[in-house]
């Protein structure tokens, strides 16, 4: 089977999986971004693997510590975005990368800080950007998945159509240092698709799905436009990691696209960009 036929056949089942996750129910919402933080998380663990010092054990130990760290802080998330618990024990997230400090105490690294910094940066890319999708979901407690399905459409299309832009009409770089084969001429066609996909929503989405949150144009076109900025700027991101560390791809789980974190980088930007904006203009 060609590289481009799986490719095609895992984007359609990665773009069923997500929609399906959404859409069907808050908890499958839940149990699919449970998934996609620990593998996420499990994939950043394995990169950071070699500049971490210590025993291998210790090294196995730290990715499990953090796979749990980042499900609590999900779930945090998610009931106080329920209004299950009062917002104020969001708080406690805050301590989870400090206590990698007091973990690192009992450890027998010669690079403690080192170790820290990794860590906890980990739960800081990752965890908390992708559970504050929560807060795109409910509206006095009732789930709405309008804002966080139109996001992921709208950075796929930025991703997807920035391709096509850019093998057809790129001539200018974008960020020669950390990601040569984007170019201007991509991402200014990305993101003006993006907003075009903005538009799709704002006649789409009351007709698919009736019950949703009446949302005027401006709003559509202004979350499109966000979400396709925020989105590049996290997939540079990654790639000025990757760069750093001298590696292709974050992992392998998904034939013809790598790691989950290649395909989520996007979103660990686009996600709480969004969600900040629709809380502050009080669209939920």
């Amino acid at each position: 089977m060609s590289n481009l036929l799986v490719r095609i056949i895992t984007g359609i089942i990665f773009v069923l999986v997500m929609v399906g996750g959404v859409v069907w129910s808050q908890y499958s919402f839940l149990a699919l971004f449970a998934l996609i933080i620990a593998v996420s998380i499990r994939e950043y663990q394995n990169i950071i693997d070699l500049k971490l010092s210590g025993e291998r054990s210790w090294k196995r130990a730290s990715k499990y510590i953090n796979v749990c760290f980042g499900l609590v802080i999900l779930g945090l998330f998610f009931l106080a975005a329920k209004q299950d618990i009062p917002q104020e024990y969001l708080l406690v997230t805050v301590m989870f990368p400090s206590a990698w400090f007091i973990i690192q105490m009992y450890g027998n690294s010669d690079r403690p800080f080192i170790n820290v910094a990794f860590n906890a940066s980990a739960l800081i890319f990752v965890a908390v950007p992708l559970s504050t999708a929560c807060f795109m979901l409910f509206k006095e407690g009732i789930y709405q998945h309008q804002f966080l399905l139109a996001v992921l459409f709208f950075a796929w299309a930025n991703d997807s159509l920035a391709y096509v832009f850019g093998r057809l009409f790129g001539k200018h770089q974008l960020s020669p240092k950390y990601s040569p084969k984007k170019t201007i001429e991509g991402t200014v066609g990305g993101a003006v698709s993006s907003v075009g996909f903005g538009y799709l929503a704002y006649i789409l989405i009351p007709l698919v799905f009736p019950s949703s949150i009446p949302v005027s144009l401006f709003h559509w076109l202004v979350l499109a436009g966000i979400t396709a900025i925020m989105s590049n700027y996290g997939d540079l991101a990654e790639s000025m990691m990757k760069r750093n560390l001298n590696i292709k791809d974050s992992g392998s789980s998904l034939p013809g696209h790598g790691g989950f974190l290649d395909r989520f980088d996007g979103l660990l930007f686009a996600v709480p960009a969004s969600c900040i904006y629709v809380n502050l203009v009080g669209l939920l």
